[in-house]
């Protein structure tokens, strides 16, 4: 996992303000199931319990990727 700036380059933790050791180690996992019928279904499990990831920001964070993965597969389903 890594911190990027708008454009998707990799920003270092300490230019934000964020101990780097409150992110080593820490992994997210998504699993994206195919449920037939155009529908998939999206699994996330985060590296910390849902309270703190609300208090921390790290479940607006999540909200963002996710936001802007359903973006990204509008536009390629428009694209067909």
């Amino acid at each position: 996992m890594y911190f990027s700036d708008s454009e998707g380059n990799k920003v270092e933790p300490a230019q934000l303000g964020i101990e780097h050791e409150a992110i080593d180690g820490a992994y997210d996992v998504t699993i994206f199931e195919d449920l037939g019928n155009g529908q998939t279904k999206l699994t996330f499990i985060g590296n910390e319990p849902m309270e703190s990831a609300k208090n921390s920001g790290q479940m607006e964070g999540w909200n963002q990727i996710l936001d802007k993965l359903a973006a990204v597969i509008a536009g390629l389903v428009q694209a067909k």
